[in-house]
């Protein structure tokens, strides 16, 4: 692994983190929006994961243009859930965000996001309103987030993500980095990030700033577009897991249960929100459907 940086300021407030793998096409456009933050005390952390195309010559020019960019590659491809994690690994600021390689943001985003942040020390995680805008750029529809994250009821606010079916923007927002390392971060399963997220929401509310600053890029190489099923998915976190998993819900569940248990609640609460999670994750449908796909491969090894 190499590391390509000028000087950046040894504390940031902001850490960002890009995790890529071949993202030219979008990647100037993206880091300009955020190399152009009106908020400008952070470091931009690019871990690329081996990339092919140009990727790596923009990223060394970005670098030698602002000291605030580190620039690290990977002498091979270890995967999606690696590579974002590498990026948290890295980072030294108080606050840290995600940032795709094909996004962009308004200028004012980091702003808006760390002024609440540092106003209400009870709240973990900042966001914003977003629109869609497709491969050119041009608008398409705003995003009408579904979940009640700024609820002050921690019960409220973690079942609402289990087995939810919900466009996750909030992964894109400005975390208290203390809270994110109090987690395992993202886990090598398909969904983890609705798992990470989650626990992250039995620490405190999550805030949506009441303004359009994030355009989220549709495009057909978009990794959740690109990857459609569990086999694929799983391919994409991780290349040396390409048969995929035949119960990726199950193993959601499992993992929406194991974060109860990390996190600091009673024991009343964590009773309540096991068997809540697991009755609202069992009527979703796709749990039974998996138990038979199991016991159908268990029958065939036999």
């Amino acid at each position: 692994m190499t590391d390509e940086r000028g000087p950046a300021p040894d504390r940031p407030r902001v850490s960002i983190g890009l995790p890529v793998y071949n993202g030219g096409r979008y990647l100037a456009a993206a880091l300009d929006s955020l190399l152009g933050q009106t908020f400008a005390d952070f470091e931009l952390i690019i871990c690329d994961n081996a990339s092919t195309d140009d990727t790596q010559a923009i990223c060394v020019n970005y670098a030698a243009r602002d000291p605030r960019v580190r620039y690290f590659r990977e002498p091979a491809n270890t995967g999606a859930v690696r590579n974002h994690n590498r990026t948290i690994e890295l980072a030294r600021g108080e606050y840290f965000k995600w940032a795709a390689h094909d996004d962009v943001y308004a200028p004012r985003f980091v702003e808006r996001c760390v002024r609440h942040l540092d106003a209400h020390p009870e709240t973990v995680l900042a966001f914003s309103r977003s629109r869609f805008i497709d491969p050119d750029g041009a608008p398409l529809a705003e995003y009408r987030h579904p979940l009640n994250l700024a609820s002050p009821s921690r019960s409220e606010r973690f079942l609402s993500y289990v087995c939810a079916n919900h466009v996750m923007v909030e992964d894109y927002g400005v975390v208290r980095t203390s809270v994110l390392r109090r987690t395992p971060l993202l886990g090598n399963f398909v969904w983890s990030d609705m798992v990470l997220f989650a626990e992250l929401a039995l620490y405190g509310p999550f805030f949506e700033v009441p303004e359009i600053l994030f355009f989220r890029r549709e495009h057909p190489q978009r990794a959740m577009q690109a990857n459609r099923d569990a086999k694929s998915l799983s391919a994409w976190n991780d290349p040396r897991k390409s048969g995929g998993s035949v119960a990726p819900t199950w193993r959601a569940l499992r993992e929406y249960v194991a974060a109860l248990f990390r996190a600091p609640l009673t024991a009343g609460e964590r009773a309540g929100l096991t068997i809540g999670t697991v009755k609202r994750g069992y009527w979703t449908g796709s749990l039974p459907g998996e138990l038979r796909n199991v016991a159908r491969l268990a029958l065939h090894r036999h």
